[in-house]
């Protein structure tokens, strides 16, 4: 699902070796060693046939998450990413947070598509990489 090159138009890079994935889902596990920051992944799976389609993540501090989803290119377009971005969202509110933000490059229209359907509008401020800052404040709409 990761092999895709074409996944990184946005972020930059490459498709990631198996030893690279290996490496990438151990410091996961870990986490960050930072207290009171965790990092959470969820595999989006199809209902009908559990096919890995993508994933999304996050990363709270607080009662704060910064969030991020994708959907693998074949299944793209299909509604997974808001599908699983509304469950985590609805996950996240149920378990304290508050405020969620997505980083988004400009020029990716898709995930700003995403974005908007989960409730997140442009903060008008842009990270350090140059990627819009989205928000949403609790209660998120509901998942789909």
């Amino acid at each position: 699902m990761l092999a895709d090159d074409a996944l990184y138009e946005f972020t930059g890079g490459s498709a990631p070796t198996i030893d690279e994935l290996a490496a990438r889902y151990r410091r996961q596990v870990a986490g960050s060693g930072r207290e009171n920051e965790f990092w959470l992944n969820w595999i989006a799976r199809r209902i009908d046939t559990s096919e890995a389609v993508g994933f999304v993540q996050a990363t709270v501090v607080g009662d704060v998450a910064d969030v991020a989803w994708l959907v693998a290119v074949p299944q793209q377009r299909q509604g997974f990413a808001r599908e699983a971005g509304g469950m985590m969202l609805t996950w996240l509110a149920s378990h304290g947070v508050q405020r969620c933000r997505a980083h988004i490059a400009p020029d990716h229209v898709v995930s700003a598509r995403v974005a908007e359907a989960l409730g997140l509008t442009r903060s008008g401020t842009t990270d350090d990489a140059g990627e819009e800052v989205w928000t949403a404040t609790a209660p998120f709409p509901p998942p789909g």
